[in-house]
């Protein structure tokens, strides 16, 4: 564990994703020192070690670790080459951020994620639903003993078309690894590993199809899936999120990552008990909103990365989480296009 009070760290890949929703976090971090940024191509490079502060740039992932003591190192790309790239910093001992997925199938995620237990370290995946304000919130609210276990998870989303990606065959099954994962990742968040799953596939077009899944947790307790590319005309813009938990009289109902509701076992009045249904809403203005990196878990994923590599925090999703997640949607497709009940291996 180190002992200092900022983590050594670098960045593997300075494109478009990673300069807009993770360089941005570095200044409002403080256990962040970014001592150099790496990619192939040099423009991009010093931009970034320019805009967000890095001493030095390489064009060169082993000269950088060859030359850099670091404590972490973010692998930012596609999946295939983050699956190419990882195996470089993790066995040399070295903490790893990727984004999620790790890798395009379960396989090489398994593959990741035993290679870096192997080389005595970890790997957290970009999962950062799980740092939202909303879903802080409604982990908290479940937690709660007066909310019960969780009986039920039911999870929707939708975009407009999805396109083929990342040399996957299809965007049917691109959908389920490129975006999905997220979803699939955040229902195992609230309703732990999932055990079985029966699947239905409809298509409108090759790009615009929908997915609805009945899942059983290992815990006994059932979910939910209805996801899709035919409700919305623009992909990754207009987006519909809805997660909903089941207790025991008692249910959080969280929206578009900004809306949350929750009707507690107890009323909050007594007042007028005939008339309930009562609900205890969290409902932002857009002043709540305006930090939309904090909002929507990106600084709070990378500020986590920064602590956990300094030994200050344990946990968070890691690259066994993104192995679960994509096994959850190979057995999707599977069921899907099978018409069978897929047990998921534990």
């Amino acid at each position: 564990m180190s002992s200092q009070q900022q983590a050594k760290l670098a960045f593997i890949g300075c494109g478009g994703f990673a300069t807009a929703s993770l360089f941005p976090n570095i200044h409002l971090v403080p256990q962040i020192d970014l001592v150099a940024v790496c990619d192939i191509d040099e423009a991009k490079a010093q931009r970034n070690a320019r805009n967000f502060g890095a001493r030095r740039v390489y064009t060169d992932l082993h000269e950088m670790l060859d030359k850099e003591e670091l404590d972490g190192v973010f692998v930012i790309g596609p999946a295939p080459q983050q699956y190419e790239l990882i195996p470089h910093v993790v066995t040399r001992g070295i903490p790893v951020y990727t984004e999620k997925p790790s890798a395009n199938t379960s396989a090489e995620a398994k593959e990741l994620a035993e290679l870096a237990q192997t080389n005595g370290t970890w790997g957290q995946v970009g999962f950062m639903k799980r740092f939202a304000d909303v879903y802080r919130m409604a982990q908290d609210i479940v937690a709660r003993p007066e909310f019960g276990d969780v009986h039920l998870v039911k999870c929707k989303f939708s975009q407009g078309p999805y396109p083929q990606i990342w040399g996957i065959d299809s965007a049917r099954r691109a959908m389920l690894i490129g975006q999905l994962c997220h979803i699939f990742d955040l229902i195992r968040f609230f309703g732990g590993d999932v055990k079985t799953v029966q699947a239905m596939y409809h298509e409108a077009t090759p790009t615009q199809f929908a997915y609805f899944a009945n899942l059983e947790f290992v815990s006994g307790a059932m979910g939910q899936l209805d996801v899709n590319g035919l409700e919305c005309r623009q992909g990754f813009r207009d987006i519909v999120e809805i997660l909903q938990v089941v207790g025991f009289e008692a249910n959080v109902v969280v929206e578009d990552m900004m809306h949350l509701r929750y009707q507690a076992p107890d009323d909050f009045t007594t007042v007028a008990p005939r008339a309930g249904r009562y609900v205890h809403e969290f409902k932002p203005t857009w002043t709540g909103i305006a930090d939309t990196k904090a909002t929507f878990g990106y600084r709070g994923e990378v500020e986590h990365f920064a602590k956990r590599c300094l030994g200050l925090v344990e946990g968070g999703p890691d690259l066994w989480d993104s192995y679960k997640s994509l096994q959850i949607g190979e057995a999707v497709y599977d069921s899907s296009h099978g018409a069978r009940t897929v047990t998921i291996e534990s």
